[in-house]
């Protein structure tokens, strides 16, 4: 595991009280993520209240076609056991099924057009929480509404 302790300079100068809400709860990320991305209130949308969650992506650099369900499973488990902070933590892994590069979570404003795709399930989900259990395929997410989004870490 991987006890994330340096965040990404951008994130940690726009968003100081979301980076020291994550320094105290001990963020730790299963050793197959690559990167995280923080999306929602908490992250450059604003306008959180405190009983706001913190919503954050896990990118996983996995083969494609070598995706277990119990792995992913794992990655998640990995982060929400660690977490240490009073408010909830809203996980989703991430991983590419378009070999597209994932390359719509390196944009903060989603102005670049670089989704060749037309971003609806264009990428794999795997949540356990928020009413979801295991892969989430069929449910029309679309790229455009994650933004805007903040890569908070990365290997």
């Amino acid at each position: 595991m991987i006890h994330i302790t340096t965040f990404e300079p951008a994130f940690a100068s726009s968003l100081p009280q979301t980076l020291n809400l994550l320094t105290a709860a001990n963020l730790v990320v299963h050793p197959n993520v690559s990167r995280v991305v923080l999306h929602g209130s908490r992250g450059l949308a604003g306008g959180y209240r405190l009983d706001s969650d913190v919503d954050l992506s896990l990118i996983v650099d996995l083969p494609k076609g070598n995706i277990s369900e119990h792995e992913l499973h794992h990655i998640v488990i990995t982060t929400l056991d660690h977490w240490q902070a009073a408010v909830e933590i809203d996980l989703a892994v991430i991983f590419d099924t378009k070999d597209c590069g994932l390359r719509c979570f390196d944009q903060t404003s989603g102005q670049e057009r670089v989704c060749r795709l037309g971003g609806v399930d264009c990428f794999g989900l795997y949540k356990i929480q928020k009413g979801f259990q295991g892969i989430v395929t069929g449910a029309g997410i679309r790229v455009e509404l994650m933004y805007p989004c903040i890569t908070i870490w990365q290997r």
